[in-house]
């Protein structure tokens, strides 16, 4: 089962996210908060155009452009005030994993569809510390809503049926691991 496999093979990766980009500590004021998100979108961005490339999906019964999170990074830098113009001028990152197939893009999904349940906590966090919401600066935090339990779920179903093989397993894997390591590398170059 890659799912089981593939948590387990980037845990070190993962905590060392965890460690470099401490939204609680990095987010502290306001503008550190903003230049959190704006870091996201610098990363977001070109990953989910990359996905919006890649030939497959529809086999899968997944639809990156549901999950795309960049739109609501935008929202919140716009209710952050930010214009269009600076949002736009804001840097993008070059560094990005090799998504040169369905395997590797689902790698890199899957690291940032569990973001989206990690952020769950920093949504309710920054409600309390800045009294923001949704509609007010934290869309990314909130993506899916309610809904955020069933489509990892939706995520998970898709990735083991499409990961048949140990070989397609180990390019889903190391496409994580990639990733995992280009937004560390990211978040370090600025943060």
């Amino acid at each position: 089962m890659i799912m089981p496999r593939l948590k387990e093979a980037t845990r070190p990766h993962h905590d060392a996210i965890e460690t470099r980009i401490d939204v609680f500590r990095m987010g502290r004021t306001i503008e550190g908060y903003r230049r959190v998100l704006e870091r996201f979108l610098g990363y977001y961005e070109p990953v989910e155009e990359a996905f919006g490339r890649t030939s497959g999906w529809e086999a899968t019964g997944l639809d990156p452009d549901e999950r795309r999170k960049a739109p609501l990074l935008k929202a919140d830098l716009l209710a952050l005030g930010l214009d269009n113009e600076a949002i736009a001028a804001l840097p993008r990152c070059r560094d990005l994993p090799s998504l040169t197939g369905l395997a590797e893009a689902f790698g890199a999904m899957y690291v940032l569809e569990g973001a989206t349940l990690g952020g769950q906590y920093i949504r309710k966090s920054v409600a309390s510390e800045f009294g923001i919401g949704p509609d007010s600066g934290c869309a990314f935090f909130s993506s899916y809503g309610d809904r955020v339990g069933p489509m990892w779920k939706a995520f998970g179903a898709a990735l083991t049926d499409y990961a048949t093989t140990p070989e397609i397993e180990d390019a889903v894997i190391r496409s994580a691991i990639e990733t995992f390591e280009a937004i560390n590398g990211w978040f370090a170059a600025d943060v």
